[in-house]
């Protein structure tokens, strides 16, 4: 019935999404079964943004996939931004927009169970910085009012003529947020609100102003300036400082209120373009701090300082980006820096780029960050992020898998072809990454050592339950003696992956001890793991082991920080970290700040 396509590996298109097309899902709630459709363009590259699409009632989500443009939409726009379609329904052609708020059978438990299935890497592969609900009449309504249920699963929301009562909005917003993006906080630790959670939207009218919506999340990015954007529309926006400002753009802090005759005709098509292009995408939701964090996004190849790469390296195509500030350019004499910055598993090299805020770094200190992209493949591995079944996704090949290319070859080449197009300092040359990222990270540290200054390690230790040990593997024991500093940073939220405290018996001090005893820390062993430990602004518990006066092995303890990473991490690990090391005649040379 429905048009798709499941595409088979092919060398020539190595990053090609295998499952293209229009596909019919089904969810359970309530012991009872409903359908929704997914549209996943072609040519739609893993990590994309997703958007839940709620049509008014009386339309099916048939009607919507072939009555509107958001099929053609989809297809339409470059392949790196194309977004999958999530097409929902109302059962018997209804949506019960007086449902109570926290019915567990309703329309808004059944946008709940659509977005439990995005855990499920089968069939496709959502970024969570990129979910958005978008709704037209009575769909409009679930959509505010899921929206309010579970604010911080969202980067945006924007609706036509929707209609949330005040008791809704009222319970909502008295209602505990257990839900902070990336982790439960069951016990109430943080202490938020759901309408504490900020959430970008725009409440558009074609007849009567929804102002209870418009109140709600106003109220939730604490607006206290209004601006006239355009004859219909007016700008809701934060002036007041954030908490965390380095790693949120105040900018995302908005809400805009429209009210546009006809704007509802054909389930709001005639719109789609300016509410997908004109704000929608714009917003970013990256996992970090309780509640995300909300940020502008960026288009890397708009970018003029952003180089794209897809070329053939060891006979295998693949991808990088190189992000090279002004500064740099303008001085090609001056010997620079060089940073990998690692995506984790499922994800690329543009979005860590976004994510970890590398390049605003780069530009404050003037060096130059490289963003490789992995091959795709499968994790042999069950966890709450991955699974054997998953679709073929971005995945570094740890384990020298012969469907997948080598990745040694690929970083060796990668340092020497950007020192030849750069002036790279080679003796100042490092590698961060996250998840999976930073389990490459690793790798490269136990492998070819003496290419590297510092590694930094974020959510990822030497994991058990793999296909192999990593310190079994052949490239370990042929490692060069050599010392190579290493700090490690994990969340109190991920202790279910990464052991947030190390402690006897766990992999994170299994991984710190071997990176101790790499680095000739005496003892290896360490005797008792509560020594050592100095909080920094109260939120990082720092264990730093020194030798010969050089902070070689650390891990950090971030508090309320689920499986993620932040701007403010990569920031710390430049600041405190990569720029006081250097490595000269194959020695360390660590550059205390008072010698700076």
């Amino acid at each position: 019935m429905y048009q798709n396509v499941n595409l088979s590996f092919d060398p020539a298109h190595p990053l090609q999404v295998a499952k293209q097309g229009t596909f019919e899902r089904w969810v359970e709630t309530a012991g009872r079964k409903r359908r929704f459709l997914v549209h996943i363009p072609r040519r739609c590259r893993e990590a994309a943004a997703g958007i839940f699409i709620l049509p008014p009632s009386g339309w099916t989500a048939d009607d919507v996939l072939e009555k509107t443009n958001w099929k053609w939409l989809a297809e339409a726009e470059p392949e790196r931004s194309k977004p999958v379609l999530f097409f929902l329904e109302p059962l018997a052609g209804e949506w019960h927009t007086d449902e109570p708020y926290g019915c567990t059978s309703g329309d808004v438990a059944y946008v709940e169970a659509v977005f439990r299935e995005l855990s499920d890497r089968h069939w496709f592969n959502i970024h969570e910085s990129g979910l958005y609900l978008y709704g037209c009449g009575e769909g409009a309504t679930i959509a505010q009012m899921a929206a309010m249920w579970n604010p911080a699963i969202y980067a945006g929301v924007c609706t036509i003529d929707s209609a949330v009562s005040p008791a809704y909005a009222q319970a909502a917003a008295a209602d505990d947020c257990l839900n902070l993006d990336g982790f439960e906080d069951t016990e109430h630790r943080c202490g938020f609100l759901k309408s504490d959670i900020p959430l970008p939207a725009w409440v558009i009218a074609d007849r009567t102003q929804d102002k209870t919506a418009v109140q709600y999340w106003k109220y939730s990015i604490r607006s206290d300036y209004s601006t006239q954007l355009t004859q219909d529309t007016i700008a809701y926006r934060r002036l007041t400082p954030l908490e965390h400002p380095q790693n949120n753009d105040i900018a995302a802090y908005e809400v805009w209120s429209s009210t546009l005759s006809g704007c509802s005709e054909a389930a709001g098509d005639a719109m789609l373009h300016r509410i997908w292009n004109g704000f929608l995408s714009r917003h970013r939701r990256w996992m970090g701090d309780p509640g995300g964090n909300l940020r502008m996004y960026d288009d890397p190849l708009c970018n003029r300082h952003v180089e794209y790469h897809m070329e053939k390296v060891d006979g295998w195509l693949r991808e990088w980006y190189v992000y090279v500030p002004e500064a740099v350019r303008q001085h090609p004499e001056v010997p620079v820096p060089l940073v990998f910055a690692c995506h984790g598993y499922t994800c690329n090299g543009a979005i860590y780029m976004e994510n970890s805020g590398w390049n605003r770094i780069a530009d404050e200190n003037g060096f130059v960050v490289v963003y490789p992209t992995a091959g795709y493949g499968q994790m042999c591995v069950e966890n709450a992020y991955c699974s054997s079944d998953n679709l073929p996704l971005p995945a570094w090949n740890i384990f020298h898998k012969d469907t997948q290319p080598e990745e040694y070859p690929f970083f060796r080449y990668l340092i020497e072809r950007t020192a030849d197009d750069y002036p790279i300092d080679r003796s100042r040359i490092f590698v961060t990454g996250h998840s999976l990222g930073s389990l490459m990270v690793q790798m490269l540290g136990l492998a070819m050592p003496e290419y590297f200054a510092a590694i930094a390690p974020c959510s990822g230790i030497l994991f058990s339950d793999l296909e192999q040990e990593p310190l079994s593997l052949p490239e370990v024991a042929a490692r060069k003696d050599t010392l190579l500093p290493v700090w490690m940073f994990g969340g109190s939220e991920e202790a279910f992956l990464v052991p947030d405290r190390p402690a006897d018996g766990n992999r994170t001090a299994y991984t710190l001890e071997a990176w101790r005893r790499l680095n000739h820390i005496e003892p290896a062993h360490v005797q008792d793991w509560t020594v050592g430990w100095h909080t920094y602004e109260m939120r990082w518990d720092d264990l730093i082991y020194r030798k010969d006066d050089m902070p070689l092995v650390g891990f950090t303890r971030v508090q309320d920080m689920p499986h993620a990473t932040t701007i403010e991490m990569s920031r710390r690990i430049w600041d405190e970290f990569f720029s006081r090391f250097s490595r000269v005649d194959s020695s360390i040379v660590y550059h205390d700040k008072e010698d700076s």
